[in-house]
């Protein structure tokens, strides 16, 4: 009886959140749904194209077309998506003298993750004479731009109420040994409690005189707090901190076909690798604790970067220097992540890569059955293949492979993922539907060598967390993972989606887990459900609904003399995004 209510209990969460909209005419709703442009920052380009308006008719631009638009400020697949050299490029495109007007916009599947670049262009029509492009006043955020510059404000912002019913699956205190962060762990019935951070700052890129050299920059503070006890701390908090502070070179249109561009940077910004596998732009900071955004997540800049990004053609060699922003002072583990990336992406149907990673400082270690390891000195090699609109179907694929070894130490662990699915964009709604299969290797103690997998710093909703519940308890490594999902869109700015998570364990043995389950009598961890609904209004605001419930399975009841009832949260979020 107690899954039958949770399943109505879903029916009607999903019943409650398409009525608030009706339906509207059949939309085709191609890459997703559109996103912000601030909300996009840091996040890597999955595909570009331009739409063509003429006499009447709107057409794809060929790839002649399309790559005179995607050489001029860096706008290409693979890349990293920034606000200010996308406004830029977009400033050349109308001040063509065959174009009427000019406009871009984002569209993503998922949120954080990959964006599609979308540049729509009017042409004049036959006998119509270009009317010069007046200045117009600045209006916020906007302070001034011209062809070869822009200088903005920044203004993000959020808050949302927050409820976990048995969180933890009621057992806070024994997951959370040892945890500093954990002053008041969730237990056995609600806990309810808001989260809000606002954030201003500045962003600008300049070209300097004739040349191609475009210098740019961003600096931003960030305050961010909670009303009463978290998930994990106690009482009420409030705290302030620089967020961006960056700057950069970037050096497009090189050598004799102009096809060789350079983008160097350094300082505190954004990193993602690929749709965040080992390396996600909402992990980059801590936001617990103190910091009171453990569920808005608001920090996600890390400590320190140096990214090196080289383009030629279709062709992206990128080189990361990453330290990841952590939470106590007093108790910094010094991590640091250094990496390099080819990758290869046809703008159709192909999108390969090869990533090697190393972690170059550390003073943590693996908990091994035997003698620690560092993780200073772990290497990663990391390809991928990604395939999209198979046969012109709408079928796509994707998967990454992660394979570890040690430069002082007897380990080898393996990760990987396959998925695909269908997107049908005829349909009304345009549903997709996907698979995806994650494996996380275990360790198994009988032998010699250490196997468990490190998930680095991966993350994502709607990507790499994998159940936002079982993802607090289920640590890295030793995790196997079914995921089904069927999304759809209510409109061109709404998305509903419905998630279902399968959880087995790789080993018996879960030394490197969280204290109470190091290990299991089972490998069935359990099954979550989360439906999601995402909803841009207002052009800068984000409206993030949750609902999402945890079953455990033995290897987690086993573990606890006591009752471990299903776990059950609530999320409500507005955001805002200037």
């Amino acid at each position: 009886m107690g899954i039958i209510r949770r399943v109505f209990s879903l029916g009607f969460f999903l019943f409650w959140l398409s009525g608030l909209y009706p339906l509207l005419a059949q939309q085709n709703i191609a890459f997703g749904i559109e996103t912000i442009p601030s909300n996009a920052e840091g996040s890597p380009i999955r595909s570009v194209l331009i739409l063509l308006e003429k006499d009447g008719k709107t057409y794809l631009a060929d790839s002649t077309e399309l790559a005179k638009f995607t050489d001029s400020f860096e706008i290409r697949p693979g890349g990293s998506f920034r606000q200010f050299t996308a406004d830029l490029a977009l400033e050349v495109v109308r001040k063509q003298p065959e174009i009427k007007s000019a406009s871009y916009r984002l569209y993503n599947t998922e949120l954080g993750g990959p964006v599609t670049f979308v540049l729509t262009a009017e042409f004049l029509e036959e006998g119509d004479s270009k009317e010069p492009i007046l200045e117009e006043k600045a209006r916020f955020p906007l302070i001034s731009q011209t062809e070869k510059s822009k200088l903005t404000w920044l203004l993000n912002g959020g808050g949302g109420f927050y409820h976990e019913q048995n969180g933890l699956f009621a057992q806070g205190e024994q997951f959370t040994q040892g945890n500093p962060v954990a002053t008041d762990p969730a237990g056995l019935g609600p806990r309810f409690w808001g989260e809000f951070y606002i954030e201003p700052g500045l962003a600008g890129i300049t070209q300097l005189g004739k040349s191609k050299i475009f210098p740019y920059a961003s600096v931003s503070f960030l305050l961010s707090g909670r009303n009463s006890s978290d998930i994990y701390s106690a009482g009420a908090t409030a705290f302030g901190a620089v967020e961006r502070l960056y700057g950069g070179i970037l050096l497009p249109r090189l050598g004799k076909n102009e096809k060789l561009s350079f983008d160097l940077s350094a300082g505190r910004q954004f990193f993602q690798l690929n749709d965040g596998f080992l390396f996600a732009k909402f992990s980059g900071s801590a936001n617990a604790g103190e910091r009171g955004s453990v569920y808005l997540n608001s920090r996600t800049t890390f400590q320190m970067t140096g990214l090196a990004k080289i383009r030629y053609g279709k062709f992206h060699l990128d080189g990361f220097f990453l330290e990841p922003q952590e939470l106590f002072k007093d108790r910094q583990t010094d991590t640091r992540y250094l990496g390099s990336s080819l990758q290869f992406q046809d703008n159709k149907h192909w999108d390969l890569g090869l990533s090697y990673i190393s972690i170059i400082n550390s003073l943590s270690q693996y908990s091994t059955t035997g003698n620690p390891i560092p993780w200073e000195g772990l290497r990663v090699i990391n390809p991928k293949l990604w395939i999209n609109n198979l046969g012109q179907k709408g079928i796509f694929l994707k998967s990454e492979f992660a394979y570890q070894t040690h430069a002082d130490a007897d380990m080898k662990a393996l990760g990987w993922y396959i998925g695909g699915g269908l997107l049908k964009k005829a349909w009304k709604g345009s549903p997709s539907f996907y698979y995806r299969f994650a494996y996380m290797q275990g360790d198994d103690p009988a032998t010699p060598t250490y196997e468990r997998y490190d998930a680095l710093l991966t993350g994502g909703l709607g990507n790499w967390v994998q159940g936002l519940n079982f993802r607090k308890i289920s640590g890295d490594g030793n995790f196997v993972t079914h995921r089904v999902e069927v999304k759809g869109y209510l409109k061109k700015n709404m998305e509903l989606s419905l998630d279902y998570f399968h959880f087995r364990a790789d080993q018996l043995n879960n030394q490197g887990g969280l204290p109470p389950i190091n290990s299991f009598s089972s490998k069935s961890i359990g099954q979550e459900v989360t439906a999601s609904f995402r909803y841009f209004f207002a052009k800068n605001y984000l409206f993030l609904g949750i609902f999402t419930w945890g079953d455990p399975g033995k290897a987690i009841t086993e573990n606890f003399e006591t009752q471990t009832p299903d776990w059950l949260s609530f999320q409500g979020t507005v955001f805002l995004f200037f």
